[in-house]
């Protein structure tokens, strides 16, 4: 069968010179970008598998490359030569995938035609299919491709018969070299019969469904929508066949798309907060893509500025940089240093220059102990002999500095990549100096903290604790646990790192310290307790849901926030208190949430307290008086390293004031070291009060009666009530139709009433004797009573004549 093309355009693809200036490569790159684009193809067919192959087969005059993919069609193949045609069926997708970096397989075709070699398709069709253009009529502007099934075939993929790269090492270093940015894949070559192979490391994981509206910018996005979208599309449903149903959900904007004004302040607004309402899982679908170096950074790239008037927020779009770095150790001074390795992936493949390929802005740099002037990763590293580095960039979107697309501008995140560098060229350079024997042992923790984490966690897959994170760090690094070590690590290494690193403050829990009371229900203080809560805010709908069915009740079921529930907290430093507080119904009464906690308030609990703060409610505080209970209170107020945000208490006491008016004797404490530094920052009021000389007077909540405690209460709380009002007309949403069910049982319930005394079928149970444990006796029970109802039914129907 002859297609014929005639355009000026596809005419230059099939000269030297001008391929060279549309692919932005010159020809001694052509076998590499052959062997970069067919791998890729490869790869990207393969995704949704559980077992991925690639094999690459050289014999003595072709090369292959072939998968265990779909496959690939003969209409398609034919339709891959019109080059006014545009066949990948992911071109309106903005993905982190392998193409961004790709020349296309119409750049394949050319360079085949420009070298003469034979390009033969192993298509699934079964058929090994040849194209033959007509040199002759190129010239003149004219395509014309002759397609000849040539043969059948059991594989699919590509072979170029002619390929002329004879070296067994070159092709064993473009598998290797994938396999480390495939882990999941089983890569074969077979060189003339030598095989060789490289084994997945790790379970496979399909990649191909990485789709998120993080991704896109604005103009971008409405490209997208215009593209792939007839006008009789809702765009709710654009939403949720795209992005999920979250996303369909949370979109303000109703009706067709072709009533939509792309510009108008509505649609941009709605735009700007669905990207914001992924702004938590935004890296989710990009950690499917990780190949599981030691250091990750979540950060950002910046779409060029396209003129939009909407500003920079549209512009953000997520991005992952993993990288390891590894230094080599010499048993002796005597053999040479080995220059600096660096390997460099982008989206799960190769690039063409490894370490010159990742550039940012021309300057001077602080990398180790040395200032260095450089523009890419190569200069920058230059210098770092016995060392090896490998870093995989993932972004959906990259900003590539030439035609070729060989060269990828990081500027937008560089600053934070190198301080994040600097710290692990530094642990890697300790761990190999014998003068650093005596590092003390928070040096030695900010070295062994990620390391400790991905034991503890499974590189990141599970949920752990403080403590697991602890052991490993015991182990790995050989600190002993004294005093103030597992401390220091919690309260400041972890946290430090915690905040290097927030895309694993969900994966990391520390223990229970104190308790919250919130709708009736106590609850652990503690991180993960804490998170499940905050993610429950702001989900109801804030109704009354009326409902009923063939019932003859009816029920009310609240669904409100907390804002309509509560205006107050407080914060009680102890938590003996808690049994007090719930039988006496104070969180009721005050409409407050009451949090208790053990002395000074951890992480968890200032990013409790400080979601409410950030809710509107009132905060509280109540305290001992004592130098502690004073700081505890200001330490709300104080940003630290383990939370950076002012919360803003109120007083409740115990105050000089209480004391005073209840008649309570102080007691006499032992003054220690630190308890004077205190003393002395402290007001005149307090400092009177407490210094004692060598003791410090000090007053406990356990030295009041319950009954003060409660007046205490009384008199700052009772007159403070900030709830909203709601307006029933909107938040009672009642259901007619169960109401109806309802007044129609209740109805049949008192005509019959009578009649349906006289029904009773029996029930035999004896066979069920000693069968059962609780748990499986629940799991039976309903289906015993679904049958005596059908027994029922039938019993009624014919009793009272019910058809």
């Amino acid at each position: 069968m002859d297609r014929t093309y005639k355009t000026a355009i596809m005419a230059d693809y099939f000269t030297e010179d001008e391929l060279v200036k549309k692919i932005g490569l010159p020809k001694y790159y052509w076998n590499d970008v052959i062997m970069k684009e067919l791998i890729d193809n490869a790869l990207d067919s393969i995704e949704p598998l559980l077992e991925k192959r690639i094999d690459v087969i050289r014999r003595v005059y072709d090369l292959g490359i072939f998968d265990n993919g779909e496959g690939i069609s003969c209409n398609t193949v034919k339709n891959i030569y019109d080059f006014n045609y545009y066949i990948s069926k992911n071109r309106h997708f903005v993905t982190a995938s392998r193409g961004k970096q790709g020349n296309g397989l119409k750049t394949i075709i050319s360079i085949c035609f420009i070298k003469k070699w034979r390009l033969l398709w192993h298509t699934n069709d079964g058929v090994i299919l040849e194209a033959n253009i007509d040199a002759d009529l190129v010239k003149d502007g004219v395509i014309n491709v002759d397609f000849k099934e040539i043969g059948q075939t059991d594989k699919h993929g590509v072979e170029i018969v002619g390929f002329n790269e004879p070296r067994e090492g070159y092709y064993s270093t473009y598998l290797y070299y994938y396999g480390v940015c495939n882990p999941d894949v089983l890569f074969t070559l077979d060189y003339l019969g030598n095989k060789y192979y490289r084994e997945p490391t790790k379970e496979a994981v399909d990649k191909s469904k990485n789709i998120s509206l993080s991704f896109y910018d604005y103009d971008t996005y409405k490209r997208f929508i215009r593209d792939t979208q007839d006008g009789n599309t809702t765009y709710k449903n654009f939403l949720g066949e795209y992005f999920g149903t979250r996303i369909k959900n949370a979109s303000r904007i109703k009706g067709k798309i072709e009533d939509i004004d792309f510009n108008s302040d509505e649609f941009i607004t709605d735009f700007l907060e669905l990207k914001n309402f992924q702004q938590s899982k935004k890296y989710t679908l990009l950690k499917n893509q990780t190949i599981g170096l030691d250091n990750v950074i979540n950060t950002n790239m910046i779409v060029e500025d396209n003129g939009s008037s909407i500003g920079l927020n549209d512009r953000i779009i997520p991005c992952i940089v993993e990288f390891s770095v590894h230094k080599d150790a010499f048993k002796t001074d005597s053999k040479k240093d080995k220059a600096t390795n660096i390997q460099c992936y982008v989206n799960n493949t190769i690039t063409y220059h490894d370490g010159r390929s990742i550039s940012f802005r021309n300057d001077y740099y602080k990398i180790g102990t040395s200032s260095t002037c450089a523009c890419n990763l190569a200069e920058l590293l230059r210098n770092y002999n016995n060392f090896s580095f490998v870093f995989h960039i993932i972004s959906p979107y990259l900003k590539f500095l030439d035609a070729g697309k060989t060269e990828i501008d990081i500027s937008s995140f560089f600053n934070e990549l190198l301080e994040k560098l600097n710290k692990v060229i530094a642990k890697e350079n300790r761990a190999f100096s014998s003068e650093n024997k005596k590092t003390n042992n928070r040096a030695v923790m900010r070295d062994y903290v990620t390391d400790a984490f991905n034991m503890a966690s499974d590189n990141g897959r599970y949920a752990i604790t403080a403590r697991q994170i602890w052991y490993k760090m015991r182990e790995i690094s050989g600190i002993e646990e004294k005093k103030h070590t597992y401390a220091d690590f919690t309260q400041e290494i972890l946290t430090e790192w915690i905040d290097d690193n927030p895309e694993y403050e969900d994966k990391v829990n520390f223990s229970d310290r104190g308790n919250f009371f919130v709708d009736g229900s106590q609850n652990g203080l503690g991180t993960a307790n804490v998170r499940n809560f905050i993610n429950t805010i702001g989900t109801s709908q804030n109704i009354f849901n009326c409902y009923g069915g063939i019932s003859s009740n009816i029920h009310i079921v609240p669904d409100f926030d907390l804002i309509y529930k509560y205006d107050k907290v407080l914060y009680i430093e102890k938590t003996g208190f808690d049994a007090i507080f719930k039988a006496e119904k104070i969180g009721e009464k005050y409409n407050m949430i009451i949090v208790s906690g053990q002395g000074f308030s951890t992480r968890a609990a200032k990013t409790l307290l400080y979601k409410f703060q950030q809710m509107g409610l009132k905060l509280y505080c109540l305290h001992d008086l004592d130098i502690s209970g004073i700081y505890i209170l200001d330490s709300f107020g104080t940003p630290n390293k383990k939370f950076k945000e002012c919360i803003y208490m109120e007083d409740l006491g115990v105050t000089l004031a209480d004391v005073e008016k209840y008649h309570i004797k102080p007691e006499k404490v032992e003054i220690k070291k630190e308890d004077r530094k205190k003393l002395k920052n402290l007001s005149y009021e307090y400092r009177s009060f407490f210094d004692a000389g060598t003791f410090y007077r000090r007053v406990e909540l356990n030295a009041f009666t319950t009954a003060q405690i409660l007046e205490i209460l009384e008199s700052k709380l009772s007159g403070i009530n900030n709830l909203p009002t709601i307006n029933l007309e909107e938040s009672l949403n009642i259901d007619h139709k169960a109401i109806k069910e309802t007044a129609f049982m209740r109805l049949m319930a008192d005509k019959y009433k009578k009649q349906l005394e006289t029904v009773h079928v029996p029930i035999d149970l004896s066979a069920y004797k000693g069968k059962y444990t609780v748990d499986m006796a629940k799991k039976e029970i309903p289906e015993l009573e679904e049958r005596l109802i059908k027994r029922y039914e039938q019993e009624i129907a014919q009793k009272l004549n019910i058809s």
